[in-house]
């Protein structure tokens, strides 16, 4: 991997450089369409069709040299930043405080962004349990909780409740969240054991705690116990076998301003797993990312753009199967 570090003196926000061996671009977040981990760039101005991304199950089993920058760059608009979003996109959506704490600052009548609301608020939204290392609450568009499951690197999950909108659905993920925490450590960590039953108990036990107006939302209602079990969905991860075991005992995370070379493992959530270290992208999301490697594995960006239209196009079409229909009893 010598002579490839010069990736960075070429690069220039909010632009993506690559060639059969390396990329470096902008660290926007990571994508679990299809059950397929994609590293997607910021690239502010350029329509998400249009940005050319990373397939990290691509990178399994190949050597590759990391590199965290210390430089940020506003995810939004491209300006280089301490935090992102930087001061100047803070407040928009979907950073505005009333999309991050719905059930306490969302004014769903008068909202002051109606075609974000049209978008993203006014549609059913689910709320559900995840289990990672613990058991976690979330609300989620109903046409994408699948791909914000696996984001989150979750084994298994549950919906616990169908809202009409993002706002019903924080009032009700609020109620419920003083039992189960929301955050959760952002490393690599030992999967919970007895997950699908803890979530089975869990669900239940949620309905006593749901406000009585939105007690309809309620999945499981009268429900059987075998039944909320069969419910629950299996989460994939893209990892090599016993991966879990030797993360949990030698463990190290890459921080920014490092550069690290190891074999790539696997992946879960926002994790980049090899045999030497961790990176956790999802956390240095907005800092310069650069990966290299011996082997081509980014031959053509404009096929990675051909197959991000398609998905585009695709997306929101998905049957949602694995979501249960609570007049109908579980799947």
């Amino acid at each position: 991997m010598q002579g490839k570090q010069e990736t960075f003196a070429s690069f220039s926000s909010p632009l993506v450089a690559a060639d059969a061996a390396s990329i470096t671009g902008i660290i926007d977040y990571i994508s679990w369409y299809n059950d397929e981990p994609t590293l997607k760039f910021a690239q502010p101005g350029v329509p998400v069709h249009q940005r050319p991304d990373l397939p990290l199950s691509e990178l399994i089993g190949t050597e590759v040299r990391v590199t965290i920058s210390e430089d940020q760059y506003c995810t939004q608009c491209g300006d280089p930043t301490d935090t992102s979003p930087c001061p100047s996109c803070t407040g928009e959506p979907p950073h505005a405080t009333c999309v991050m704490h719905p059930a306490t600052h969302c004014k769903y009548k008068r909202c002051p962004y109606p075609d974000y609301k049209q978008r993203s608020c006014s549609h059913s939204h689910l709320v559900y349990l995840a289990a990672t290392d613990r058991i976690k609450i979330g609300i989620s568009r109903e046409s994408r909780v699948r791909c914000r499951w696996a984001e989150q690197g979750a084994s298994h999950a549950i919906p616990i409740a169908r809202a009409p909108n993002r706002k019903a659905a924080g009032i009700i993920e609020k109620a419920i969240g003083k039992e189960w925490p929301q955050r959760r450590r952002h490393q690599w960590y030992q999967p919970m054991e007895d997950s699908v039953d803890r979530l089975t108990d869990d669900a239940l036990a949620t309905a006593a705690l749901i406000p009585e107006k939105l007690q309809p939302c309620y999945f499981w209602d009268d429900s059987d116990r075998q039944d909320v079990r069969d419910a629950v969905v299996d989460i994939p991860s893209i990892e090599a076998p016993s991966l879990d075991q030797r993360l949990t005992t030698n463990l190290y995370s890459l921080s920014a301003g490092e550069s690290r070379e190891g074999r790539v493992l696997g992946v879960r959530g926002g994790l980049l797993a090899t045999d030497s270290f961790v990176a956790n992208l999802k956390s240095h999301s907005s800092h310069v990312l650069t990966i290299e490697t011996d082997d081509p594995f980014f031959e053509n960006t404009d096929l990675r753009i051909q197959q991000n239209e398609e998905e585009q196009l695709q997306e929101g079409e998905q049957p949602l199967e694995y979501i249960p229909d609570p007049k109908e009893g579980a799947a």
